[in-house]
């Protein structure tokens, strides 16, 4: 039996249980994937014990993890260190249990990750780097046929090796680390396994749906271009698939669907009429650029029941988009913006405060654009940090950027906390704004 786990992140003060989303879908998807290939599988997903103390949540994982013998944990990178606390719970009650690692974070920090298990708990087995659903699957049925045959794992090793994208430590010592990537199609991945989450403590109400995996765009903050290689877009029909899935659970009351799903002008159109056709009445949600949302794509989006609209638009210079390779014009987001407000579609609109470039007044010119926006009391505003996640440009390339990294505990790096400063803003400087950004989205979203 594997056990697929999803640490517990939010804090009991800050879950705003109306709004709970799903896990990340990559575990939901490798479940899926598991279970279709007939090997047992279950999920542990942490955030789903909504009440439940640290105490209360470490005796969870030693209780539930008793009749498993092979894990994958994934996280983020501020979630990392509590991969490594359940991993640590796990070993500590059986040292011969497989733990595998996967997730953005862990894709692109394997080498420092597995050198610094190593020397110190050796808690991790495996690190399945990048798009896992082959790599995963590959490596379960080799661990499962240890499992089940009692040989030594050394005799795998040849196989082991390779397995595209996946890197750990021999019997000998020496790091393996096969970089080769698998090519995924989205239209064969079964449907994410969202009947495999508990119903027990708390079941969830608005589900993920992904419409793509990687991003034409090469914005300096984000790492999905070097996560996925290529840009994919799911068919129509696979997404309408989902949906029926979704509502054939009947607890699901919402949708959000994943990422920019107007890359494509002509899919745009597709999706939108997907929902009139069909008549899906599920309310929804998506992500897109609204630097190019014509007056009549915002009336299809309304006709077809989009209730939300969430948009990155970080920042009103023109210089410090450039910069940071995020290519819109301000005055067409507002175009955008005035588009969809004119169809009542309410926004949630995204910042960020202190990429490179940013100056106290190009953050001036953002506050000042802000108040210029046709935003009303149905929209919210959010205001974030610069933050350089490791495979971002800004992670990569910090020394073009010329930016001075002053965190260094990844537990930090939530787009919350002050993590570089560069030449034109010291940290003082920035604190000082990002209160001054705090209080204006903190009074917008009081209206």
């Amino acid at each position: 039996m594997i056990l697929l786990i999803n640490p517990k992140t939010s804090k009991v003060s800050e879950v705003q249980r109306e709004f709970f989303r799903e896990p990340n879908l990559g575990l939901l998807y490798l479940a899926a994937i598991l279970d279709f290939n007939n090997i047992s599988v279950d999920i542990l997903d942490l955030e789903q014990y909504l009440d439940f103390t640290d105490l209360e949540i470490k005796d969870i994982i030693k209780e539930k993890s008793k009749n498993y013998s092979i894990f994958g944990i994934t996280s983020l990178t501020n979630t990392f260190h509590l991969a490594l606390d359940i991993a640590r719970i796990i070993k500590g009650q059986n040292r011969n249990s497989f733990i595998m690692l996967g997730g953005p974070h862990v894709t692109f920090m394997y080498n420092e990750i597995l050198e610094n298990d190593k020397n110190s708990e050796n808690l991790i087995d495996f690190i399945c780097i990048g798009e896992a659903e082959i790599s995963m699957l590959t490596l379960v049925k080799i661990l499962v046929s240890h499992n089940q045959t009692n040989k030594k794992l050394n005799i795998y090793e040849d196989r082991l090796k390779k397995i595209k994208g996946l890197a750990f430590y021999d019997s000998k010592g020496k790091l393996n680390v096969n970089l080769g990537t698998n090519e995924i199609d989205l239209e064969n991945l079964p449907l994410p396994a969202r009947y495999k989450l508990s119903q027990d403590y708390y079941y969830y109400t608005i589900a993920n749906v992904i419409v793509n995996r990687g991003c034409p765009n090469q914005c300096s903050f984000c790492s999905r271009q070097k996560l996925f290689k290529k840009t994919k877009i799911r068919s129509i029909s696979s997404i309408l698939s989902e949906i029926r899935a979704i509502q054939a659970l009947q607890t699901y009351k919402y949708i959000n669907f994943y990422d920019n799903i107007n890359i494509n002008s002509a899919f745009l159109r597709e999706f939108c009429n997907m929902f009139i056709e069909n008549k899906i009445d599920i309310p929804w949600g998506c992500e897109i650029r609204v630097d190019t949302i014509t007056f009549e794509e915002a009336r299809l989006l309304k006709s077809a029941g989009c209730m939300l609209i969430a948009t990155g638009i970080e920042s009103a210079s023109i210089d410090v988009l450039n910069k940071n390779f995020k290519f819109q014009e301000p005055e067409k987001v507002k175009k955008g913006i005035e588009n969809l407000k004119k169809n009542k579609i309410p926004i949630q609109a995204y910042f960020v405060l202190g990429l490179p470039g940013e100056t106290e007044k190009t953050f001036q010119k953002t506050i000042n654009y802000i108040k210029n926006l046709p935003l009303d009391e149905n929209d919210k505003l959010n205001y974030f940090v610069a933050t350089p996640y490791p495979g971002s440009r800004l992670w990569d390339e910090k020394n073009q950027f010329n930016i001075n990294i002053i965190e260094t505990n990844f537990a930090n790096y939530d787009c919350e906390h002050l993590i570089f400063e560069t030449t034109e803003l010291n940290q003082s400087k920035l604190e000082n704004l990002y209160h001054t950004a705090k209080e204006i989205e903190n009074q917008f979203n009081r209206k």
